[in-house]
């Protein structure tokens, strides 16, 4: 019991830390020298701002000095991450196919939220074949 508590506040922080990819990775930011802050007012934010979770529900969804919504994303992915932590913990234990598995579903979610958000994918990005009027092109059929 204990143990799935630590795993899941760890996960919960783990989350935290995957939005910062998510929102540092696809602008080309530093993941580490600078701290978080405000899209809208920039302003630094405090580390009562930063509690996964609890913090975006005390704050309503809101930055606590601007007023401006956070993204609904972001505790989206603070929990989901908490929940697939436990999920692991439950079939793994405390073994390392728990740390593989975390580490390769970590990467696979932000790779797919940063897919999502910046229109990357099949069919839509540069260099994903074209349908036409006779099927796919670019290489596939020509």
């Amino acid at each position: 019991m204990v143990n799935g508590i630590c795993a899941v506040l760890f996960g919960l922080a783990v989350g935290s830390f995957l939005n910062v990819c998510i929102d540092r990775l696809p602008r080309g930011q530093s993941l580490l020298h600078r701290r978080s802050h405000c899209p809208v007012c920039k302003t630094t934010l405090a580390a009562h701002d930063l509690v996964p979770v609890l913090s975006y529900v005390l704050l309503w969804g809101r930055c606590r000095y601007c007023s401006a919504p956070i993204p609904k994303r972001v505790v989206l992915v603070e929990a989901g991450t908490g929940m697939l932590f436990l999920v692991f913990w439950s079939i793994y234990g405390a073994s390392v196919y728990f740390l593989l598995a975390t580490l390769a579903a970590c990467v696979l979610l932000v790779v797919l939220i940063i897919g999502i958000e910046h229109g990357v994918g099949l069919g839509r990005g540069r260099g994903s074949p074209q349908v036409g009027k006779k099927g796919v092109r670019d290489g596939l059929r020509r």
